[in-house]
């Protein structure tokens, strides 16, 4: 199966919901693209990366501006959405770094609460949010797609859990510091030589405020961790082809899934 991916990488606003919609919308309409199989946007495009403010720019999931904004434009590329992440209320005490996920009709498909917190060097996103509960599989016309958020992928554990549920790639979102930008790359090339899979990100670009960049660099690695598509830090839609029938030619040439133990255990 061929499918095409637009990736979208923008400098987000600090908390100006508004402008952060027309900047996506006019980075697809740039893109000069009339449909595709998925549309990817980057962690927290609507808002930046703002701890303390955080629940100040939350929405409730169906009436946000960021659902509105994500069923228009499945509807206008005939495609599959992953809408990034936005600050969603939930039921309990705190709001969460939620990702929604549509079809192309524009039709809910799942939503996935980011899994692990990023609250180091400085940063603080555990004090205002809640984690999720469970990882994310969701069932799409081009396939199932594991999804997770930015420091999602320090854990291994998580994507190997993906990969053995029968993914056919696998997806990370993100808001990464540009200072940190070797790890990104490094990781995500990691993800995909052990999991043997496309390995899909979108980053942030730019800068929230004078002491936080973003990395950009959002891009396609192949199951042996080839760079088959990227961006620097240009605002931009990146436009790729994936052949996911290669990876499975690949995966059988390469039978490294089929000769992984059950369980790893050291035993006196």
């Amino acid at each position: 199966m061929k499918i095409k991916l637009l990736i979208v990488q923008l400098e987000a606003v600090a908390g100006d919901i508004d402008s952060n919609i027309k900047k996506a919308e006019k980075l697809l309409n740039e893109s000069n693209q009339d449909k595709a199989d998925l549309i990817i946007l980057p962690e927290l495009w609507t808002t930046g990366w703002d701890c303390p403010n955080f629940n100040k720019y939350s929405e409730e999931i169906f009436t946000s501006k960021t659902y509105n904004f994500l069923k228009k434009i499945a509807l206008k590329y005939n495609s599959n959405i992953i809408g990034g992440s936005a600050i969603l209320h939930t039921s309990g005490e705190k709001d969460r770094n939620t990702s929604i996920i549509l079809d192309r009709k524009g039709n809910f498909l799942a939503k996935y609460d980011k899994f692990h917190l990023f609250s180091h060097r400085g940063q603080s996103e555990g004090k205002y949010l809640e984690s999720g509960t469970k990882p994310l599989i969701v069932k799409t016309d081009i396939g199932k797609i594991g999804i997770s958020i930015c420091y999602d992928i320090r854990f291994p554990e998580l994507f190997r859990l993906y990969t053995f549920n029968n993914t056919d790639f696998i997806i990370n979102i993100a808001a990464w510091p540009k200072k940190y930008k070797d790890e990104y790359i490094i990781l995500s090339k990691a993800r995909a030589i052990e999991n043997q899979t496309f390995f899909i990100t979108s980053c942030l670009t730019g800068k929230i405020n004078d002491n936080f960049n973003f990395s950009g660099n959002s891009a396609v690695y192949d199951y042996m961790g080839r760079t088959i598509g990227s961006l620097d830090e240009e605002e931009k839609v990146l436009n790729i082809n994936l052949d996911l029938d290669s990876m499975k030619e690949y995966r059988e040439q390469m039978p490294i899934l089929k000769d992984t133990k059950k369980t790893y255990k050291i035993t006196e």
